[in-house]
């Protein structure tokens, strides 16, 4: 009886250990699967609009696995997990605010075009009202 129960203190330790040894390998693999991907990130000169949305999906997946290990993750760790974030969040505002540049300039032109062009048949119209023959 001594042994049956010996063993299952054994078993039941061994079991225990493993399952430690699993999450600290879940947010190991976690935090390092993060760095990989702000660095990725980071590396990038100029953000296209695939590659964004790439990033973007990515960050969405990494979002739900953060979910499911932050229970398990030092505060540390999260700390770590918020510094990459908001590195992300920096690269990926530059890329939306360059765009968003571009679409202001893009609209300013077509604005001085239109105003150019109503300008010009406005001024002809007078002209031709008052100009002499």
């Amino acid at each position: 009886m001594k042994k049956i129960f010996l063993t299952i203190i054994a078993v039941m330790a061994l079991t225990s250990a493993s399952a430690q040894k699993t999450v600290k390998n879940d947010t190991l693999q976690f935090m390092t699967a993060y760095r990989q991907f702000a660095a990725c990130v980071e590396k990038q000169r100029v953000l296209t609009k695939p590659m964004a949305d790439s990033l973007i999906a990515r960050q969405d997946s990494l979002m739900k696995q953060y979910r499911k290990v932050k229970p398990l993750l030092t505060s540390k760790q999260v700390e770590e997990y918020n510094t990459l974030k908001g590195r992300f969040t920096k690269k990926l505002l530059q890329y939306r605010g360059d765009r968003l540049g571009e679409g202001l300039e893009a609209t300013g032109d077509s604005i001085a075009k239109a105003t150019g062009r109503v300008g010009s048949a406005v001024g002809g119209f007078f002209k031709g009202l008052f100009g002499k023959d």
